[in-house]
């Protein structure tokens, strides 16, 4: 008898065979065969063997104890077939030989550290694949990491297979979050704007002497106030533009976004605007977004805690102060107010994440020299400006934990419109309205609810809170 041994470098084979195969695994073929890597095993046969041969020695080797037992050792993660002749010199059997990791071992220590999660083992290609819908995002890593440390790793430390996470998180794991951005922002101004024009003669001479323009300064509007004065040598104009202005501008949003434990979502509502950038073949155009942003990633933690790394964002394109760049003109400014944080909150409950109060004042003055400096007569050489603005910005964030709806029973905002026909629309002036009633069921401007029915159960979008999609 012959056979081909290598040397045993410790690592695990995974051997399903054919005939008896003692601490090792076989299908119904008989042919194939799993041993875990760095673990040997032995192999009966039903009659004497007079040489076996292995295909690649670096998985696998193999010994022949008796004529009857051969001893069968995995080296690394791969491949291989056995041959073994018999005492003719005929071919008796071929063994198709996976080495792969030690999966019963795995299967115990995830059996004996979560003992109540339903986690499945395979492998495939050099590859430790886990599956399983598990109770919350620690006990999911908690068998990701154990797992790991079933990788094999060749000389040097390096890795020579992974893991394949298919495992899921089960149960109410989807959380919506709602984010409330209020914001106020008021400004006042007040301007004083003069101009004036004297021009007088005698004899042969004549001089004239100007503030601005009085012709400009009367088309700014209403606010204007015009005088003037002529005699046989003099002519004199006078202009005035005096405006007191306020604004008030509110800005209130409410982006509502669902997404399992553990995966990230975005929201954007608003749009882009173009922005020209030099590239080695000219000038390209790329699109900055603006609007009420936000990125939130949850995590549902065992306490029943929802851990929230979220990033919110409020912008808008400013036309007052833009840029004009050579080759690439006017380039809009942006103005953006934004946050980021993590934070830890029970279902429902909520937390401001942000708050801005900001005030700023910008005052102009323009003058003649010397005569602006008189008292009184002094304002008709002086335009002045001033400028106050306030704003307050409040951001609120709500998770809460949710799962699905039956959709037959939520009444949509789109629902019960009824477009007029030719006769209502022309004869009587009717345009399209709501019914009072759909299908028999009130509406929401009927029940003041949100289109949510409370018996529909506990939780999640079925309640008052939820979202009128």
């Amino acid at each position: 008898m012959r056979a081909f041994l290598g040397s045993v470098l410790g690592l695990t084979l995974l051997v399903a065979t054919g005939p008896v195969m003692a601490g090792g695994s076989m299908n119904e073929a008989g042919n194939e065969m799993q041993l875990p890597i760095h673990k040997s095993r032995s192999l009966m046969l039903d009659r004497p063997a007079s040489r076996v041969s292995v295909g690649n020695p670096a998985i696998a080797d193999v010994l022949v104890l008796q004529d009857r037992e051969l001893y069968l050792v995995g080296k690394s993660l791969g491949h291989t077939n056995l041959m073994v002749w018999d005492m003719n010199d005929n071919l008796m059997q071929v063994y198709d030989i996976e080495v792969s990791h030690d999966l019963q071992g795995l299967k115990e220590r995830l059996y004996r550290f979560l003992p109540n999660e339903p986690i499945q083992v395979h492998t495939s290609q050099g590859q430790l694949v886990v599956s399983g819908e598990v109770s919350n995002l620690d006990r999911l890593n908690a068998a990701y990491e154990l797992t790991r440390g079933y990788v094999v790793a060749a000389e040097g430390g390096v890795a020579r297979s992974e893991v394949m996470n298919m495992m899921s998180v089960g149960g109410g794991q989807q959380v919506m979050l709602e984010v409330t951005v209020a914001e106020v922002a008021r400004d006042t101004s007040r301007s004083w704007e003069s101009a004036f024009e004297l021009l007088e003669s005698s004899g042969n001479w004549g001089f004239s002497l100007l503030r601005d323009s009085v012709a400009d300064l009367a088309s700014f509007g209403t606010n204007t106030a015009i005088g003037s004065f002529s005699s046989a040598d003099t002519v004199f104009n006078v202009a005035l533009d005096l405006a007191k202005t306020r604004g008030l501008a509110r800005v209130l949003a409410e982006p509502r976004i669902t997404a399992i434990s553990g995966q990230s979502a975005e929201f954007l509502s608003g749009g882009e605007y173009p922005v020209p950038v030099p590239t080695e073949d000219g000038v390209a155009v790329e699109f900055k977004e603006f609007g009420v942003g936000l990125k939130f990633t949850p995590v549902v933690l065992g306490s029943g805690k929802i851990n929230l790394n979220l990033n919110v964002s409020v912008s808008e394109p400013v036309v007052a102060n833009s840029a004009n760049v050579p080759l690439f003109g006017d380039i809009t400014a942006l103005s953006k107010r934004s946050a980021g944080t993590t934070v830890e909150l029970g279902d429902g409950q909520t937390i401001s994440i942000a708050g801005l109060l900001s005030e700023n004042n910008r005052e102009q003055v323009s003058q003649m020299p010397f005569v602006g400096d008189i008292p009184v007569l002094g304002n008709l050489f002086t335009s002045r400006s001033f400028a106050k603005g306030e704003s307050e910005l409040v951001i609120m964030v709500t998770p809460r934990l949710v799962r699905p709806f039956n959709k037959e029973q939520v009444t949509l905002p789109t629902d019960g419109f009824i477009e007029p026909n030719d006769l209502e629309f022309y004869l009587l002036g009717r345009m399209s309205h709501r019914s009072r009633v759909n299908d028999g069921a009130p509406t929401t401007e009927q029940t003041g609810n949100t289109g949510v029915n409370p018996a529909m159960g506990e939780g999640g979008m079925e309640q008052t809170y939820g979202q009128s999609l």
